[in-house]
């Protein structure tokens, strides 16, 4: 993602909160921040246009659950996320390891924590991309040698089978001499 822009999607209640860290997400230059205030919020922001990086504060308004938002965001988007607690219990940290949630920032947090978390996860993020993309030339690779070994071996076969019917004429005419030459 160093080239390309990268699309920051901030889930943050906090409307002053959000504004902070859009200013300081925005600072580093990566590229994008949308900011939502809300679970429902981020899914729809998230359906219309894929984010790279999602930073979500564990606290939502009302019975909206982070953990729920998160394996969500995930089924169709693999990016790095980071979220934003006041009081993580344990609960909270064991269950973001098992999200495969990339960090965990403490509130309050200084804009230097959030813009390490986002450089790291940007980094990560790139790699991702590079590698899927690295993936996909080898799969094509793979499929493309794969065709070739088969049609090889079609041709194989063939000159095999041509080599074949000429040995069995050639033994059915020196058959054919020697019985002409025995009578």
């Amino acid at each position: 993602m160093r080239n390309r822009a990268v699309d920051i999607l901030l889930v943050e209640p906090d409307a002053e909160l959000a504004e902070t860290l859009e200013v300081c997400l925005l600072d580093l230059s990566l590229g994008s921040v949308t900011v939502v205030d809300s679970g429902d919020a981020a899914m729809r922001e998230e359906l219309t246009a894929r984010h790279h990086i999602r930073v979500i504060s564990m606290d939502l308004p009302g019975q909206e659950d982070w953990a729920y938002l998160v394996r969500t965001l995930q089924e169709n988007n693999r990016g790095p996320i980071i979220l934003l607690a006041s009081e993580p219990s344990s609960d909270d940290w064991q269950q973001a390891v098992r999200l495969g949630v990339m960090n965990v920032l403490v509130k309050p947090l200084s804009p230097l924590d959030i813009s390490e978390a986002v450089q790291q996860a940007s980094e990560r993020a790139s790699s991702q991309q590079q590698r899927r993309l690295r993936n996909r030339r080898l799969r094509r690779m793979t499929s493309q040698i794969i065709r070739e070994r088969r049609d090889l071996r079609q041709r194989i076969d063939l000159l095999c089978r041509d080599f074949v019917q000429a040995y069995r004429r050639l033994a059915q005419r020196v058959t054919d001499a020697e019985l002409l030459t025995n009578k």
